[in-house]
């Protein structure tokens, strides 16, 4: 006869809390997990550049997956989904409160043990800055309906402006270049070379790329201030260096938001970003909490990456199992023991990036990344099968 099983509360249904979720259901069988997100889809927001720039090239049912399904597969009372937004952690009665829809009463979910991954925004994708692009999901938005008004504003603009000079930008940049329709594309970068922290060949190469590709590029400059005037339907975007660009589309593609608005303060750094120690506890006032962690973009770590993820999701699944099945080692979790990698398309056949110090040319950029971005492993790190 099964021992009593052990309530695990994950907040979050996006890469991190998936990967948790399934990895920690295959580790122990005592693992009763409620897993809370304001959507059941899982959204594979990494092809977000290429699909709402060329939405004939990837079908919807290659970034948008049903959540509830993809846990079918392990016995039942193991796994519960919850539509809602988490709005309060309360460590005095080891609950959260949830909001189940827009404008509905709070409910509440007891734990024994929390996960918080909740993960990050952008401000683009909240609407405080630019076109109200969906590079992440939003509360309680429906997410498909938003690619496709993203799809259609993209599609109509003829000049684009795009701050940023990051991944993101570049990959947008080359996708808007190949994209059906004249259109001129203007890239803004505050550094004085693109893809800042990569290796100095792949800033080089991403920078000739666009340039290839007829993309203006004006580096060591900052959007001052980008003004919607509705009365022309068109952006005013001033420049640090005095210039002023009218635009169809101004795409803020810099800044990254917590997603933090229910986790106690004394958990969180100065940033926002949830603390936490070698074992991805989460660290309140100084002192490593044994009931709760955090992973994924929502931690103190740097390198918000893809490819952190599953490493995370495995550090957090093995050290809950083994609480729960009363072993004491715990794993640990470094960041700087992983690569470095970069891997940025520029458009659908090239690319640049590295890995450690290997400079990777753009076919291999267009096998791992560039052809579909890859959707090819959206459904692995759906059911937590990427290591």
């Amino acid at each position: 006869m099964m021992s009593k099983r052990v309530s695990v509360i994950v907040i979050g249904g996006s890469h991190a809390g998936l990967a948790v979720s399934q990895k920690l259901l295959r580790q122990t069988p005592r693992a009763a997990i409620t897993l809370i997100n304001p959507s059941d889809e899982y959204y594979f927001n990494i092809a977000a550049p290429r699909f709402l720039v060329k939405p004939a090239s990837l079908p919807p049912t290659k970034y948008l997956y049903s959540i509830p399904e993809a846990f079918r597969e392990h016995p039942p009372g193991s796994f519960t989904f919850v539509k809602g937004l988490v709005t309060k952690i309360d460590y005095s009665t080891k609950s959260v409160a949830v909001a189940l829809s827009a404008g509905s009463t709070a409910g509440t979910f007891e734990f024994d043990y929390l996960v918080i991954a909740s993960g990050s925004s952008t401000p683009a994708t909240l609407g405080q800055a630019g076109l109200r692009l969906p590079f992440k999901a939003t509360a309680f938005e429906d997410t498909g309906k938003a690619i496709l008004d993203a799809q259609a504003k993209l599609k109509a603009a003829r000049t684009v402006l795009i701050g940023g000079g990051g991944p993101l930008g570049v990959e947008i940049a080359g996708e808007l270049a190949e994209a059906a329709g004249p259109k001129k594309i203007t890239l803004v970068s505050r550094t004085s070379v693109l893809l800042e922290g990569a290796t100095e060949p792949v800033q080089r190469r991403a920078l000739s790329l666009l340039r290839l590709k007829d993309v203006e590029v004006l580096t060591a400059t900052t959007v001052v201030d980008a003004v919607y005037e509705a009365h022309s339907q068109t952006w005013k975007v001033k420049l640090s260096s005095g210039q002023t660009y009218t635009a169809d589309a101004y795409i803020a593609t810099t800044g990254t938001v917590p997603n933090n608005e229910y986790i106690p303060k004394s958990c969180l750094n100065s940033q926002g970003w949830v603390n936490v120690d070698e074992h991805l506890r989460v660290v309140e006032d100084g002192v490593s909490r044994s009931d709760t962690y955090a992973v994924g973009d929502i931690t103190c770590h740097p390198y918000r990456l893809l490819s952190r993820v599953s490493v995370q999701g495995e550090t957090v699944a093995s050290n809950i199992a083994s609480a729960i099945e009363g072993r004491s080692r715990l794993a640990t979790y470094s960041a700087e023991a992983q690569k470095k990698m970069m891997v940025v398309p520029v458009g659908q056949s090239t690319g640049t990036g590295h890995l450690g110090g290997w400079t990777l040319f753009g076919c291999i950029v267009w096998f791992f990344k560039g052809k579909d971005f890859l959707t090819y492993k959206a459904p692995r790190f759906l059911r937590g099968q990427v290591r």
